[in-house]
């Protein structure tokens, strides 16, 4: 049984530190923002039982390092004293973003992207010259400080260097397999069936990895994007990718011929070294001129939205033209239209849609799309006692006895009440834990004054919600938007596999032992129960996640524990008695942090959290 990471409340000390709030959750750990006299700190969190030497290993490393583009250890420790139970890494604070997270919101020039690059290969050179290698290269293990744009190399979980004793007795050493280089893949397929063998990882897997980074920030697609794994691996194996300036036209041919040599298929013709990347991407930067200050990418716009070439709309759905990937700052989303205006005309906006409909369908969606805003018109004709006598119904809520949320989460807010969250299992591939600065929501939440009239369909509700906003000039501010998507645990889909669950398979569950109607749920972490038996996990099994508060309390489950002490990463959605993702919020608590719900939920097994 592999235990799940440590959840610790704001206000907790751990050796000095007082705990702020989470960063992020990975393999092996969880990482905390906390404080010591005042100054920030990264404190990891291992469970000792699982983690082994593994975390000596990675003090060992950091020990070791010493260098600007790395994140710096500040201190180590076991805790609580007396009957330890972790092990506790401090590290520096990086404010700043996930690689992935900047690259996406700032819409980086070649200059910069170029800039990051550089910074990433210095900190490889420093740890190869030293005997280190990170073995986990990759967007989300580099962060990008906020001050400066420095950017910096962080979790060395599951590296490795010169001399250290091994740790696995897998063919391939663990890390990523998407970011695996050529040769690991080849030694894979040739000795699979030999027993002992075992692939040692250099310098060249970091510098592909490395590559494989480069090549996205450039382009905003992956080098190799097939399929199925036997296919991909095949592909990194032996097809050369497209160039990235062949992907996109304003990379700069120089640049783009540095990510190429780091993309070689063999150790031999890849760059040498990583102190060799660090001296080809200091030439082209230093003859780097205007054209290198162009954004890599369109930015989010009206202007950007549908524009190609002269033909017409609808030549441009049926033929899928090739837009240039997008990035940057998001419009905030528009209020709803005027009722009157509403019910005559479609919004501009309704038609820059950016998936390519299948045929002529899209026709369909606009006829549908104005039947809709029909019925807002109509809406507001019949129902005026409705919209005069006091705020508009939400969303729908499950009939007596059969609806879904609550759980442990459900009554104090103490360390007591506190359920299990993620734990990602100890495999080949390792998501390991990052530094992250949580985004913060300032949307205000406004909840309705009156519940839903329960039987009322989806569509009556949803109708009467936007005739009631129309009518009485809802701001947009006033609707939180439900929490963007996210990659389930490493390793969730295939465990509920093994369990017998396919992707869309639904589950009753309940939130609260004692069994009440109507429960009290905070947001974070929150454990729900299996109600009975069937396909899949047995009754009672324990399912552990995160609420996340909005208009709507959404769920998502990443850790199964079943009665007999089996434990294994998982990908459930909760879904409320009638099918909407999330539960409706009971009137009673209008807090943005806390919600009443129904007791009875269904959990969906999905491929990722929308």
């Amino acid at each position: 049984m592999r235990p799940p990471p440590a959840i610790l409340p704001p206000g907790v000390e751990v050796l000095g530190y007082t705990v702020e709030c989470q960063l992020g959750q990975g393999g092996f750990g969880t990482v905390y923002l906390a404080r010591n006299a005042g100054q920030p700190f990264a404190l990891k969190l291992l469970h000792l039982s699982r983690v082994g030497e593994r975390v000596v290993r990675e003090v060992s490393i950091l020990l070791k390092l010493n260098h600007p583009n790395v994140a710096r250890l500040q201190g180590y420790g076991l805790w609580p004293s007396g009957a330890p139970q972790f092990a506790v890494i401090v590290m520096e604070y990086v404010d700043g973003r996930r690689l992935d997270a900047w690259a996406d919101e700032e819409n980086p020039s070649a200059r910069q992207v170029a800039r990051v690059a550089l910074n990433v290969a210095r900190a490889l050179a420093a740890s190869h010259a030293v005997g280190v290698l990170h073995r986990d290269v990759k967007e989300a293990n580099v962060m990008v400080r906020a001050s400066d744009g420095v950017a910096k190399l962080v979790d060395f979980g599951i590296g490795d260097y010169e001399g250290a004793r091994g740790l696995t007795v897998d063919i391939l050493p663990p890390g990523t397999p998407e970011y695996r280089a050529p040769e690991a893949w080849r030694f894979f397929r040739q000795h699979v069936h030999v027993p002992g063998a075992r692939y040692e990882a250099g310098p060249p897997d970091d510098l592909w990895a490395l590559g494989l980074v480069l090549y996205t920030l450039l382009t905003a697609r992956k080098p190799f994007d097939e399929a199925d794994d036997p296919s991909y691996i095949d592909a990194v194996m032996t097809r050369e990718p497209v160039p990235p300036h062949g992907e996109n036209a304003r990379v700069p041919r120089a640049l783009s011929d540095v990510c190429m040599r780091f993309l070689e298929k063999t150790p031999e013709t890849r760059t040498l070294s990583a102190l060799a990347a660090v001296t080809e991407l200091e030439r082209v930067l230093a003859d780097a001129d205007a054209t290198w200050d162009v954004p890599l990418c369109d930015a989010y716009g009206e202007d950007t939205a549908t524009t190609e070439g002269g033909r017409d709309s609808e030549d441009r759905w049926l033929h899928a033209p090739l837009y240039r990937p997008r990035r940057g700052k998001r419009a905030p989303p528009a209020g709803p239209p005027p009722a009157a205006e509403a019910a005559t005309t479609v919004p501009r906006t309704t038609v820059k849609v950016a998936q390519k409909p299948h045929g002529r369908s899209w026709r369909w969606t606009l006829v549908a799309l104005v039947l809709v805003l029909l019925a807002t018109g109509a809406t507001l004709m019949f129902w005026p006692s409705r919209i005069a006598g006091g705020a508009p119904a939400r969303q729908e809520v499950a009939a007596s006895g059969k609806s879904p949320q609550a759980g442990r989460a459900a009554a104090p807010t103490g360390p007591e009440a506190t359920a299990a969250a993620v734990a990602l299992p100890a495999t080949l591939q390792e998501d390991s834990a990052t530094v992250t600065t949580p985004q913060k929501d300032t949307q205000p939440l406004q909840l309705p004054q009156k519940p839903a009239k329960k039987g009322m369909g989806v569509m009556a509700r949803a109708v009467s919600m936007a005739a009631a906003c129309s009518a009485l000039a809802c701001p947009g501010a006033q609707v939180r938007q439900p929490p963007p998507p996210e990659p389930c645990p490493v390793g969730a889909v295939k465990a509920m596999a093994k369990w017998g669950l396919d992707i869309g398979d639904k589950t009753p569950v309940r939130f609260a032992p004692e069994d009440p109607r109507v429960v009290s749920i905070g947001e974070g972490p929150v454990e729900v129960h299996i109600i009975g038996g069937g396909k899949g996990l047995p009754g009672k099994t324990a399912l552990s996640g995160r609420s996340i508060m909005r208009d709507r309390v959404y769920v998502r489950l990443t850790w199964a524990t079943t009665p007999q002490g089996e434990s294994f990463p998982v990908c459930f959605d909760v879904h409320a008695e009638e099918g909407p993702r999330g539960m409706a919020r009971e009137p009673g608590d209008d807090s943005p942090s806390r919600a009443r719900i129904w007791t009875i939920g269904y959990v969906k097994a999905v491929a990722e959290f929308e």
